[in-house]
């Protein structure tokens, strides 16, 4: 698309600076170029079906809008979803529209971004400008005419769906262009649906979820409020069905949650994400106030404190307990205490707690053979990790640990003891043992 605009501007300056013999190497330059251009057209004649002007044979004006000849992957369709819901949660979070139908909505008009606006223009929507020639538009050539007060001029008819327009004067086949996806979704969101045709749409949307209406059904009527109202023309069932059944198929709404806080942004297909949910849910972890949960962030001994006592509910005793790390204002003080009172965590030396200091999974699968997670000891005398020794100070609570289901090794066989564990480990550990325990927590 840049080199003829860059052959025409050489040519037309290149008369009065280049000699006769400077004059042939220049020109061989440019027909050089002119191939690659040609070649180009032809790499975008293969990337799509054809319309009248690219293929007189073939080509069809319908073929203007379809996607690309190569219908996206499985892999392609989840990488699209990926790319574009991060921009859909935090578009509806400052704008009020549902994430679930923006990214609905780009797959549907789109076709997981491999339409031509999308491919060419990153429009994901087929937003249009019309107007002859305007700023930041692309040109859909050969796009039927849709210009019904003044109809485009046709420069030779091929048959039916088979015409070769006049584009050089054409107002009704321009579609905006964005430098991202990110821009188009925050254009639509931002600004096209928040327009006074749409608005209310939005503020029903916000009134139905405030009366309780689920987040799926908020989210399809919304759809059919503004196709309704004219933002597609075959309706509002048509779209309220044919995208939802597109955001039931991905289940999209999972995107309105985050966008709503009742869901963690960072935990949506995270292999944790229905064991940190559970314990969301549960009381036993927390999230913070940006609406993540952080899962592969490493657990503190505080951090671990807090999250034993919540799960295990403990109970204070008589006894006397004082570390000196552990000031009175401290945020988990009251978790600490419990944990060390129970015997389930101690102190590290010296009267200290080290509280900053990260719990390892030893450490973990220790803590709860002390609580006394298990129906007997391990046995066997074949080792269940590589590197776990037989002199390992944690041995036993390790291999019982993991021969009652709560606590796995890696596929390479290790345990990796020393390493850190992470919030979303705890929290799967956690589950596994309230189903363990039959779900009585």
């Amino acid at each position: 698309m840049i080199l003829p605009v860059m052959i025409h501007s050489i040519l037309t300056g290149a008369g009065k600076l280049l000699t006769n013999r400077t004059s042939k190497s220049f020109l061989s330059i440019i027909l050089v170029l002119s191939l690659f251009t040609l070649g180009s057209q032809s790499a975008y004649a293969t990337l799509f079906d054809p319309v009248p002007f690219e293929n007189r044979n073939l080509g069809k004006n319908s073929n203007a809008y379809n996607p690309m000849t190569v219908r996206p992957t499985l892999q392609q369709q989840e990488r699209f979803i990926k790319e574009v819901a991060p921009y859909a949660v935090r578009a509806s979070e400052q704008w009020g529209v549902p994430a679930s139908a923006i990214i609905g909505m780009a797959i549907l008009e789109s076709g997981y971004g491999t339409t031509r606006t999308a491919y060419y223009a990153n429009n994901l929507f087929g937003i249009k400008i019309w107007g002859y020639n305007p700023q930041g538009a692309w040109q859909l050539k050969g796009q039927p005419d849709e210009d019904f007060e003044r109809p485009v001029r046709i420069l030779e008819s091929l048959g039916p769906d088979r015409l070769i327009f006049d584009e050089s004067q054409r107002r009704d086949n321009w579609y905006r262009q964005f430098n991202s996806y990110q821009d188009a979704v925050n254009f639509l969101a931002g600004t096209l649906l928040q327009n006074h045709r749409y608005g209310f749409a939005r503020e029903k949307y916000q009134s139905n979820l405030e009366n309780d209406m689920s987040i799926e059904n908020a989210s399809r009527q919304y759809l059919f409020d503004i196709a309704h109202a004219g933002y597609n023309h075959l309706g509002g069932n048509y779209y309220r069905d044919t995208v939802g059944l597109i955001m039931k198929q991905w289940n999209l709404f999972e995107y309105d949650r985050m966008a709503n806080g009742s869901i963690f942004r960072d935990v949506f297909g995270h292999w944790a994400e229905e064991s940190i949910l559970l314990a969301n849910e549960k009381g036993w972890l927390n999230g913070h106030s940006d609406q993540t949960f952080r899962p592969n962030n490493h657990l503190t001994r505080a951090q671990a404190a807090s999250i034993l006592t919540n799960f295990l509910n403990l109970q204070s005793n008589s006894t006397t307990i004082h570390f000196n790390d552990i000031s009175n204002d401290f945020w988990a003080r009251t978790a600490v205490i419990l944990v060390a009172q129970n015997e389930i965590m101690n102190g590290t030396g010296d009267g200290n707690f080290s509280p900053s200091t990260n719990v390892t999974r030893a450490q973990v699968a220790q803590i709860f053979y002390n609580v006394g997670f298990y129906t007997e000891l391990a046995q066997s005398e074949t080792r269940a990790f590589t590197d776990v020794s037989d002199d390992h100070w944690a041995l036993v609570a390790i291999e019982t640990m993991q021969h009652e289901g709560i606590l796995n090794g890696y596929p390479d066989g290790t345990f990796k003891p020393n390493q850190p564990i992470t919030r979303a480990q705890m929290a799967a550990i956690i589950h596994r043992i309230y189903d363990w325990d039959g779900g009585t927590r």
